[in-house]
């Protein structure tokens, strides 16, 4: 029997998580300071993005566009540090009593920010001998606790150290007390970035990360905005395309069409211009692609609303932004970059706002991927879809047809709920979607194969582009009609 109330249990082990479906998401690549390089980095403020990437640098927008991410309403992102071919991490073997390497410690990361630490071998509180970290000021940034053996110090740099890596050096005894001294040899090697690292730096946002938005901010080379379509669709998530900041239409036109040339433009949006916003100091201000704030944008949108609605218009006022970075484009041209794929963004009604929401198919000959905020859409339905899938991989395919009607259910429940939203199109649930785990789907092939299988057809809502308005003056002498 049960009773009201509340029950706490308490155990050791996490429980699994479920698939992510969380289309707010950035996955930002770019420079930063410090951070891991074969795995992205989760940050969910600013304050964390500093902790854990670095401060800002000179050398790279990534603290700026990070910054109005969240100013924005960004909540999550995941972050891809871009190094050198030949970066590493600054380090400094410690001895043993008898001068042979006991210690290895480094910087947890690639970077000349590991040159700018000191470690030193202390005497532990009550025995052994503990590993202090300073920052060069002297300042204590982290003391371990008493350690004895070797195997103590690596147990500790692994589970609790926020600055450093270790490994066991030649001897086995444990490291001499040492004065502080710094670590040495850490470079990010940036000037011999290629495409290359910006590549492997976006591969690190593997699909089990679930969907979202990919970007690469200020990055508006030919190879550089390929690649983030690229990832978008091989990864099911979106592109923000950040473009040249020019006033120059024909140049917008091109780095457009070239980032469409790979092949994957339908899941991608280009914008224009680039954006002031407010310094890092107070008093001055910054000018950011606007791939980062769109992200904000985004994020906050699909908070109040859902994918489906796009983050432009009121939907789209910005936080943040003062001023942009080009003067106001007439309306014929606004047409002509809207024609060609390029969402251009606006001062007015006393602020600054996202006015359009195209992505880069061809408006001819991929319609029905035109509208961004239908492919936001389709890339949500798609995690969700996947998320109900795995609850029944290894279910029994039993003969009376009950696992295939409780998949079709499962997968009808998740279309109904985005009809009643409003997020797919028709009078009733049965012209906006339907869901197929019938003979025709799953036949007796399949069925021998092992399979399970499902044919979801949505039609998402589209979005009014142009609202028309047509105001009759009507004589005092006739009926208002």
């Amino acid at each position: 029997m049960t009773r009201p109330g509340v029950v706490v249990a308490v155990q050791t082990s996490v429980p699994p998580r479920s698939i992510p479906t969380d289309t707010g998401v950035a996955f930002i690549a770019g420079q930063c300071d410090k951070g891991a390089t074969n795995a992205p980095t989760l940050v969910q403020s600013l304050d964390q993005f500093i902790s854990l990437c670095g401060a800002r640098v000179t050398y790279s927008i990534l603290y700026d566009a990070v910054d109005i991410f969240f100013r924005e309403g960004g909540n999550a992102a995941y972050i891809g540090r871009v190094v050198g071919p030949s970066a590493i991490a600054a380090s400094h073997t410690f001895n043993d009593a008898g001068a042979v390497s006991s210690l290895v410690l480094s910087a947890d990361s690639p970077g000349a920010w590991g040159n700018n630490i000191k470690v030193g071998i202390v005497a532990g509180q009550v025995t052994g001998y503990a590993i202090q970290v300073q920052d060069m000021s002297n300042n204590i940034l982290e003391t371990s606790y008493d350690l004895v053996t070797q195997a103590d110090a690596l147990s500790w740099v692994n589970t609790y150290s926020q600055y450093l890596n270790c490994v066991l050096g030649t001897s086995t005894n444990p490291p001499a007390q040492v004065a502080a001294v710094a670590l040495a040899g850490g470079a990010d090697d940036r000037n011999n970035i290629t495409d290359a690292q910006w590549l492997a730096a976006l591969n690190t946002f593997g699909p089990a990360l679930g969907p979202g938005q990919v970007l690469a901010p200020g990055r508006t080379s030919t190879a550089g905005t390929q690649q983030v379509c690229a990832h978008a669709q091989a990864n099911n998530r979106v592109a923000l395309v950040d473009l040249v900041d020019t006033p120059t239409v024909a140049t917008l036109q091109s780095g457009a069409s070239a980032a469409a040339a790979s092949g994957a433009g339908q899941y991608s949006a280009a914008f224009t211009p680039w954006l002031v916003v407010p310094g890092a100091t107070p008093g001055t201000s910054r000018i950011v692609p606007p791939s980062c704030a769109i992200a904000g944008l985004i994020a906050r949108n699909d908070v109040l609303n859902n994918p489906d609605t796009p983050a432009a218009g009121e939907q789209g006022i910005f936080n943040s932004v003062i001023g942009l970075s080009q003067p106001a484009w007439v309306d014929s041209v606004r047409q002509t970059l809207n024609a060609s794929g390029v969402n251009v963004i606006r001062g007015m009604i006393g602020g600054f706002r996202n006015y359009g929401y195209r992505s880069l198919a061809n408006p001819v000959s991929n319609q029905a991927w035109l509208d961004f905020s239908n492919v936001r859409y389709l890339m949500g339905l798609g995690a969700r879809c996947q998320a109900v899938g795995e609850m029944f991989v290894f279910a029994v395919i039993d003969g009376q047809g009950n696992t295939f009607s409780d998949y079709g259910a499962a997968l009808s429940a998740l279309c109904q709920a985005d009809y009643s939203s409003g997020q797919i199109y028709g009078g009733t649930p049965e012209e906006a979607f339907n869901v197929d785990t019938g003979p025709g789907v799953n036949t007796p092939a399949t069925i021998a194969d092992n399979q399970l299988r499902a044919v979801v057809a949505v039609r998402p809502s589209p979005f009014a582009e142009l609202v028309s308005i047509l105001i009759v003056n009507t004589p005092i002498t006739q009926q208002v009609a």
